[in-house]
Order: structure tokens, then C-alpha cells, then sequence
């Protein structure tokens, strides 16, 4: 296989079982572009194509990379000490591993192909994105060309943003009664609130929600943007239906940063969402409310690493859009997670999940 050794950030070694002389990684192109990196490797007579624009991130942690021939795809990812990584191809988990590299022969021929790797290190959760494009043949000629279509397609990117949202699934939700008179909140037993009424959707803006955050950052210059933002929280009486009060969460404490200077190939960046419900107290033991925080690396080419956690209620999901100058984007699902119960709002009351995860607990 051609794994990347994540230490070194560079393909090499041989494969297990076969010689050294005849199965050693060889680079025998490199392709330093604007928007991505690529070489053409050589082992035991196979050559394919590497993307190594992540690979080269100052960061262990985020160096991951592929490496493809017109019949497999080989998955490098560092190491962590995971007792296991999972890992989807086109959203479908294809595999379960304790090892850092994968290679996955069910691709075609001239196909492009999505991979999440997912893992959970210390009660931290790290994922991996990967869009890797399969060559239609193996000669040194198509490998070339295929270089430079993986550049082309990461410059024709000027843009990318990421969003978190974090919603309430039921169309009504009202406060456990465990929580009624602990919790310190205005508005508890007698009253219902009004939630999301909705499942996961990868829709750029729409979808109603409690807490949200989409940051995006540009390829073609330096500034990036920040659009942290709530949804009304309604009380009504669970007697008459009513409306009782109304009011929006403060956004004091979501934020997004890039936290790496502007290369127009990777960028790093963090984003923290926490969000009170505004009836309930801001601080303290007694606090209620939503919090994430996430850590990625983005790459112009669609290629990706995060690392977060997050408390389990309400509902949440990540998307990462890439936009091309004429205005379209591609989509990629990070995390979606459900809660499994209101009681982890409350804070004494909920373990922190790692973000990864997928579908419901």
C-alpha cells in the first residue's frame, strides 16, 4: 500500500511481505500548484496519483492523505491511538480499523470519490475528509493529466464555509420534570416550547434552529466572515396554547477565527457556539444551554480535518460548502448527531460527545 508516514508528512517504506528493493515508495513527479499539491509515486511497478495538500500541514494531527491507480484507492490518516476508525466512502461506512491507512478497491475508473475518516481519541473526536479522483488509466501521461485536472478543480474554488447548526427535532418540547424546579429557568412546569420541527438538511440557510454558526473563509484573499446567529425561543402554556414570551439567546459567545495566515491552498480555523437559553441562567451550576467547539484545517481541494466536541442535546449538524466563482457549491456532511435526551441541557447532566459521530445514540 502507499501509506503516508504522518510524521514526515511524505509517502515511503515498502509493503509488508514484499521485498524492500522491489516495493519501495518512490516519488517520481511533484506538482507544487496554487491550490493543491500532488505527485506521481512509483512502487514495485504501480504508479499512481498522491494529493499531499493536507500532508503537509505543520499540525500531525491533520496530515492525511491519498493515493490512487485507476483500480484502488490507498487512505493515509495519522495515527492517534484511536482503538478504531471508521471510515465512509460516499457517505456509506465502508470499514472498521484499529490501523491509519485503508486501501479500498470498490472505486471505478476516472470517478471521484468522497472518504470520511472518523476516530475518537481521549474523548476528542477527530474526522477526516478526503475527495480523491480516480485516474482512467496508469500510464505517466494520464497521471500527469490527472494533476492537473486535481488543480484545476481546486482553483476553480474561491470560497469555503462552514456551518454549525444545533436544533431542537420536536415540533414541541417542554422542560423534564426533574429539571422543573433545579434548573432555575423562568418558565417550567405549565408551559411547552415550540421547537425546530425538523430532521437534518445540508441547506445553506433556511432550516429553523436554536443555535447557529457559518464561518467562511476565501481563497483568493485574506479577510474571512463571521455570521453567528439564534432562533427565537417561544414559550407558550401547555394549557391554553398561548404564547407566553418570546426572546432571542445572546451570540456574545459564538465565534469563528482562522487561526493560519491566507496561502489560498489551507487554512486553519476555530469555532465555538454557546448559546443560553434566554430564560434560564446565564451562568453558573444551574446554567442550560448549547456548546461545541470545533478545530479544522480546510483545504482548497475539498480535502478537510476537524476535531471538537459537544454537549448531546439538542440535535446537531456540520456541513462544509465549497463555492466556485460561478456562485455553485459542493456539500459535505461532518457531523449530524441526535440528542438523547433533554436532561442534557442541563449541564451537571450531560457527557460531552465527540464530534463524528453519526445519526442517533
Amino acid at each position: 500500500m502507499f501509506v503516508l508516514d504522518a510524521d514526515s508528512g511524505r509517502f515511503g517504506g515498502a509493503k509488508p511481505g514484499l521485498a524492500a528493493s522491489s516495493a519501495r515508495v518512490t516519488p517520481v513527479e511533484t506538482y507544487v500548484g496554487k491550490a493543491a499539491d500532488t505527485q506521481i509515486l512509483a512502487a514495485g511497478g504501480q504508479k499512481v496519483i498522491a494529493d499531499i495538500t493536507l500532508a503537509s500541514s505543520p499540525v500531525k494531527a491533520e496530515r492525511a492523505a491519498w493515493a490512487a491507480s485507476s483500480r484502488f484507492v490507498d487512505l493515509s490518516w495519522p495515527d492517534l491511538g484511536a482503538v478504531r476508525y471508521t471510515v465512509y466512502r460516499n457517505g456509506v461506512k465502508i470499514a472498521d480499523t484499529p490501523g491509519h491507512s485503508l486501501r479500498d478497491g470498490g472505486v471505478s475508473a476516472g470517478s471521484q470519490v468522497d472518504y470520511r475518516i472518523t476516530g475518537e481519541v481521549g474523548g476528542l473526536g477527530h474526522t477526516w475528509g478526503l475527495a480523491a479522483t480516480v485516474p482512467p488509466a496508469d500510464d505517466a501521461a494520464t497521471l500527469a493529466r490527472t494533476a492537473r485536472q486535481i488543480e484545476a478543480k481546486a482553483k476553480s474554488y474561491v470560497k469555503t464555509a462552514v456551518v454549525w447548526r444545533s436544533f431542537i427535532r420536536q415540533k414541541w418540547a417542554t422542560v423534564p420534570s426533574k429539571l422543573g424546579s433545579l434548573s432555575g429557568c423562568k418558565y417550567t412546569k405549565g408551559y411547552k416550547y415550540a421547537g425546530d420541527n425538523r430532521g437534518f438538511s445540508s441547506k445553506v440557510t433556511g432550516p429553523s434552529f436554536r443555535a447557529g454558526l457559518r464561518g467562511t473563509v476565501y481563497w483568493t484573499k485574506s479577510p474571512y466572515d463571521l455570521f453567528p446567529e439564534t432562533g427565537w425561543t417561544k414559550v407558550y402554556s401547555a394549557k391554553t396554547g398561548k404564547l407566553v414570551d418570546k426572546r432571542k439567546a445572546s451570540t456574545k459567545k459564538i465565534d469563528f477565527r482562522t487561526k493560519t495566515r491566507h496561502n489560498g491552498k489551507t487554512r486553519a480555523v476555530h469555532g465555538q457556539i454557546e448559546a443560553t437559553d434566554p430564560f434560564c441562567p446565564s451562568s453558573g451550576p444551574k446554567r442550560a444551554g448549547i456548546g461545541a467547539f470545533y478545530d479544522a484545517r480546510l483545504a482548497r481541494n475539498g480535502d478537510f480535518y476537524v476535531s471538537g466536541k459537544y454537549r448531546r442535546a439538542p440535535d446537531h449538524e456540520m456541513y462544509l460548502y465549497g463555492y466556485t466563482s460561478g456562485g455553485k457549491h459542493s456539500t459535505k456532511a461532518v457531523h449530524q448527531s441526535k440528542m438523547s435526551s433533554l436532561l442534557c441541557l442541563s449541564q451537571p447532566m450531560c457527557e460531552l460527545g465527540t464530534i463524528g459521530n453519526n445519526g442517533s445514540y
